[in-house]
């Protein structure tokens, strides 16, 4: 009886959580208008519904799911191997984001991955993890277990050879280059520059002005670029190699591909071979170690521990002499040492 309980039980849980199904996808059927409420890692800025020229692999799955957390190295592993074969993976959780955006970072997961979705209930889906391929044109071609993906996807990359790469070819570069000018318009160079560097430059001369509106593109962006790029170099004359270091790293980072970017990487291992620099890295270092020993000294006196303060503000003083945060120290011990009753618990001790 009490196996029959916890078998009901079971079943009643995963009503709760899939709720009633409106439809069913069967193989031979298209492929619903996918919908989610938030999507994670989507780098090469997939449009959901526009994913026509693919093998989609849309997969259901939920945080408290062991079997699906079970999955997802396995998924992550199909994903490198397939992504520049055509093979797309979307994974729908219908739980919230604040469930799904710390695990997703918490577990690794690669892959396009999509919190607050409905779609388990369109396609019918009673148990999870659960995953339907799709064609390049959109048709349902295999439906089961994710464990059971390889065989499937070899199959689908065998039938449909010119599937189109993850972030690559011109019809790509082309939804980009879209993307970019309206980001432009609206005076958002951030999502301008983040969407640039995925760019397919190995296309671009596959469609007629392709190379001359990307060249268009890096002729608007540079020059912001180089502003920050100017005042690195003005932090490096006037010796403010943390700044500058910080300044050249973000250049690095966000202008990734253009030629401004290769600046700001040269400029960081220049500057990473030079002592002057490397003992200022080191200073700055040692003075951060130093300012996160003086806040917990100050904490502890806050909370009444001023036993542990007082000895804390000494190793910072015998550690680190040179630093702003054992001139402070020595301010406090001074006030603690003038404190007779405190100094005797001190001896004490």
């Amino acid at each position: 009886m009490k196996r029959l309980m916890t078998g009901i039980a079971a079943l009643a849980l995963m009503a709760a959580v899939t709720g009633p199904s409106l439809a069913e996808v069967k193989v031979g059927d298209k492929m619903p208008e996918l919908k989610v409420g938030k999507l994670y890692n989507n780098e090469y800025n997939v449009n959901l519904n526009e994913l026509s020229g693919h093998i989609v692999i849309v997969e259901f799955w939920a945080t408290w799911c062991g079997p699906c957390r079970a999955e997802i190295p396995h998924i992550n592993e199909m994903h490198k191997k397939y992504k520049d074969k055509g093979v797309l993976f979307v994974s729908l959780s219908n739980e919230d984001d604040s469930l799904v955006a710390p695990f997703v970072k918490q577990q690794h997961m690669t892959y396009l991955v999509g919190s607050g979705s409905s779609m388990d209930r369109v396609f019918g889906v009673n148990a999870i993890p659960h995953a339907v391929l799709f064609s390049p044109e959109g048709v349902a071609e295999w439906i089961g277990h994710p464990a059971r993906l390889d065989d499937a996807i070899q199959t689908a990359i065998r039938k449909h050879p010119n599937a189109q790469p993850l972030g690559g070819g011109p019809d790509y570069n082309e939804k980009l280059f879209a993307t970019i000018e309206t980001a432009l318009l609206k005076g958002d160079s951030s999502s301008a520059i983040s969407t640039l560097r995925h760019i397919d430059r190995k296309a671009l001369d596959e469609r007629e002005g392709h190379r001359a509106r990307y060249d268009g593109i890096v002729n608007r962006i540079t020059p912001m670029a180089q502003a920050d790029f100017d005042r690195a170099m003005s932090a490096v004359k006037n010796k403010q190699y943390a700044d500058a270091l910080a300044i050249f790293d973000r250049v690095a980072k966000d202008y990734r591909g253009l030629p401004i970017a290769d600046k700001a990487v040269a400029e960081l291992k220049r500057l990473d071979a030079d002592p002057e620099v490397l003992k200022a890295k080191r200073d700055s270092a040692i003075e951060g170690r130093a300012d996160n020993m003086l806040k917990r000294a100050k904490a502890q006196a806050a909370d009444g521990d001023n036993v542990m303060a007082y000895l804390r503000l000494k190793n910072i003083v015998e550690k680190y002499p040179d630093t702003a945060a054992a001139a402070e120290a020595k301010q406090l011990l001074a006030a603690y040492e003038a404190d007779a009753e405190f100094m005797k618990t001190i001896k004490d001790r």
